[in-house]
């Protein structure tokens, strides 16, 4: 079955929207419809229906309003032009598994793609010829659990690049904090953390309210509490970048089946599609003041993994916990997760990866008060693309040291003012009742 390629737009898109536009999805669709006509109306279609076009993808009426509209493909493919090259390069990413075969679309070529694939989908449903979105598979049954819509408003992706000793799939990217002046203002993403504390410390099954909410952070407060977690901070990060801008989509956090008295050694377990090839991730952060110690630290963290303590190869599907899985979801789903593991019948990854977050204090080395607010902020990026360097040289031989080159990494930097102060601040702030002073 196929992929619901209007909504792969339109969450392609959403990344590099206004902050407005991407309030709701219904504010997504609108605005990209009212960009790709010349007199599109807001009303119409009601947020529902608008909600199940992003769902279920464009049908035939929806298509016939949108040509009776006054198609202008040519103000679509300036809107599009006027994202940063950072966001249409992620852009690009999230359009490629519509045709996974197809080379990664230029930079340049990504205003031209988003208007042939709306104009075809289009002309698709109003001659009804569309391929119908797939409702099960992965998709069906994992899908997207971070909610990301401010996501844009909180980080600036500065730099990012391969790991040259991985010889499977492998991205580092370094992230800053908007606005991107030193020292840096935590209030977004606190927001941002806040918002996602109940998809991330409860599991998929529970019904989201604001009575789970509570339980979420006592469960955080809890698992902080019991000693087991080194940041809880950097294990959400590590949660909102592996969903939103990997796709790897949660199916258990150390932090959720804490709740049951349970454990795992990693911060949690995810699934991602790779390019048909499905990868079992396991989390893993560190916060620490100096980069270099942070990498060492995660680094430890990793060694310290149940498939790398063993002398023989632990396939990844070996590190999901059936009973884990039962209490987290319903038998039917339970076994459907199951069942995709199969190597025999699907495609998967015989060998774990890994997903990274490394929080570091941001030491620029250089002043930054006595120049404009421009000036900083270019400051401040040339120091990150010199640590996100400094990353891939220390991680490159750590990988090679351990034998991990057949391993996915997939790995997010982000400065702070004081990474081993700051988080504990940030999440105690938010959950309340969490010693941030050195015990927990």
């Amino acid at each position: 079955m196929a992929n619901n390629e209007f909504k792969i737009l339109i969450d392609s898109l959403r990344i590099a929207m206004s902050e407005d536009d991407r309030k709701s999805i219904e504010k997504s669709v609108n605005a990209v419809l009212n960009r790709y006509t010349k007199n599109w109306k807001e009303d119409n279609y009601s947020s529902q229906n608008l909600k199940k076009l992003y769902y279920q993808g464009l049908n035939k009426s929806a298509a016939q309003k949108i040509r009776n509209a006054g198609i202008d493909e040519n103000y679509f493919r300036k809107y599009v032009d006027g994202f940063s090259d950072t966001d249409k390069e992620i852009i690009a990413e999230k359009l490629q598994v519509i045709n996974d075969d197809d080379p990664v679309i230029e930079i340049k070529m990504v205003p031209y793609s988003c208007v042939n694939l709306l104009s075809r989908l289009v002309k698709e449903a109003i001659t009804g010829q569309q391929k119908k979105p797939s409702k099960g598979g992965l998709a069906g049954y994992l899908s997207k659990t971070v909610s990301s819509d401010s996501f844009a408003s909180v980080f600036k992706e500065i730099a990012k690049s391969k790991l040259p000793a991985i010889r499977n799939n492998s991205d580092i990217h370094a992230f800053i904090l908007k606005p991107e002046i030193f020292p840096f203002s935590y209030s977004k993403l606190e927001n941002l953390i806040l918002e996602n504390i109940t998809n991330y410390a409860i599991s998929r099954g529970v019904n989201k309210s604001d009575v789970a909410g509570i339980k979420a952070t006592k469960i955080l407060r809890d698992y902080a509490h019991s000693g087991v977690p080194e940041n809880i901070m950097g294990e959400m990060l590590t949660y909102i970048f592996l969903e939103h801008i990997d796709n790897a989509n949660k199916i258990y956090t150390r932090a959720e089946i804490s709740a049951h008295s349970r454990t795992i050694d990693s911060e949690g377990i995810y699934l991602k599609d790779n390019q048909g090839i499905l990868q079992l991730i396991l989390g893993a952060s560190q916060l620490h003041d100096n980069l270099q110690r942070a990498i060492d630290n995660v680094i430890s963290e990793l060694r310290s993994f149940k498939n790398n303590q063993s002398v023989s190869l632990i396939e990844s599907t070996e590190l999901v916990d059936r009973s884990i899985l039962n209490e987290q979801y319903s038998p039917e789903i339970s076994e459907k997760i199951l069942d995709a593991l199969i190597p025999e019948e699907n495609k998967v990854d015989e060998i774990a990866a890994y997903g990274l977050f490394i929080g570091y204090k941001f030491d620029p080395d250089i002043n930054l008060s006595d120049c404009s607010i421009a000036e900083t902020k270019d400051r401040c990026e040339k120091v990150i693309k010199q640590d996100l360097n400094r990353a891939m040289l220390k991680l490159d031989d750590e990988i090679k040291a351990n034998k991990w080159q057949k391993s996915s990494f997939y790995v997010y930097m982000l400065p702070f003012i004081s990474a081993e102060n700051d988080g504990d601040k940030i999440m105690g702030n938010i959950i309340g009742g969490y010693d941030y002073a050195g015990t927990r």
